[in-house]
């Protein structure tokens, strides 16, 4: 049985005649008759009877209709389907990132893309700290958020830039100023990341530099937890400005270093030498033209996206 006849034997119950199938469907006559009749010898069973100058379905025939059209609907369905995941419209698109890069980041350029791409279905793999690089290289993930790499294997927009806070009770001396230098958490109870964490990975350094460590309090993958405790007067907290939604983060000290940059570009990667799915191609182009159109918006401000290797 094959689609083929499947479709000559619904054209013909819609028009009651060969001849009048063959001409909408714009094949020969012979043909189609001769497709209908293979199709009936092997269900063995009649689907069509005469009716005057043209044919009308026999009791078998109604029987079988209702099913070969949605058999049709089904291949339809599924070639469409197929059209829609080879022009990238369709699929599945994984991207890997610790959670605070979702509101300020990720969520912004995923909702447009969904907006234009109905139909790809976006899953993003959350977790407390950076991921690692090698989800991408290996094709667990399509793709995933980090700092800087150095990884000919990669192709990669920057998203943006991450910056340290510092945040504390209200009534703490350092609420009403507009920085703290990294000297000064000398001694104090210091809420903090886990040193897998981006805060960890941009403050160790300074430290070493410093030559002294931090009397850490409390390690948290959650900052939410670290922000409410700080706030709370169990510490300082030291958090990626990330954490503090979009309103939240100009209201902090700026944590500054006269000698390590206490920010980070943020990145998100994808392969260079994997092939990659339509819809994961579909996500590229659509970074890429919204980096196009961050950056011609310029002094709009908001994150930007800054080409790396392609």
């Amino acid at each position: 049985m094959e689609l083929r006849q499947l479709r000559y034997l619904v054209a013909v119950a819609r028009v009651g005649s060969f001849l009048g199938a063959a001409a909408a469907l714009d094949v020969p006559q012979p043909s189609l008759w001769r497709s209908v009749k293979a199709l009936e010898a092997e269900l063995g069973v009649a689907l069509f009877e005469r009716s005057g100058r043209g044919v009308q379905l026999s009791g078998a025939g109604r029987q079988l209709l209702p099913r070969a059209e949605q058999l049709l609907d089904r291949a339809g369905a599924i070639s469409l389907l197929a059209a829609e995941l080879a022009h990238g419209r369709a699929g599945v698109v994984t991207v890997a990132c610790a959670h605070p890069h979702v509101p300020r980041f990720l969520a912004p350029l995923i909702g447009a893309f969904r907006s234009t791409h109905p139909g790809v279905h976006v899953a993003v793999h959350e977790s407390s700290g950076l991921p690692p690089i090698g989800q991408v290289l290996d094709g667990d993930v399509d793709f995933v958020t980090g700092l800087p790499q150095a990884e000919r294997r990669l192709a990669g927009y920057q998203l943006g830039e991450v910056r340290l806070a510092v945040v504390t009770a209200e009534d703490h001396p350092w609420r009403g100023r507009s920085s703290v230098s990294t000297a000064e958490l000398r001694g104090q109870p210091v809420l903090t990341g886990h040193a897998d964490s981006l805060t960890r990975r941009l403050l160790e350094p300074a430290l070493r530099a410093g030559g002294f460590g931090l009397d850490v309090t409390l390690e948290s993958g959650n900052a939410t937890t670290l922000v409410a405790l700080a706030r709370a007067g169990l510490g300082v907290a030291v958090v990626a400005d990330d954490n503090l939604g979009a309103d939240g983060s100009t209201s902090w000290p700026a944590l500054v270093d006269e000698h390590t940059p206490m920010s980070a570009p943020l990145w998100i990667y994808w392969s260079n030498e994997r092939d990659l799915a339509p819809a994961v191609h579909s996500f590229v182009g659509h970074i890429r033209r919204s980096g196009d159109n961050r950056d011609a918006a310029g002094s709009q401000g908001g994150p930007s996206l800054r080409p790396g290797l392609s």
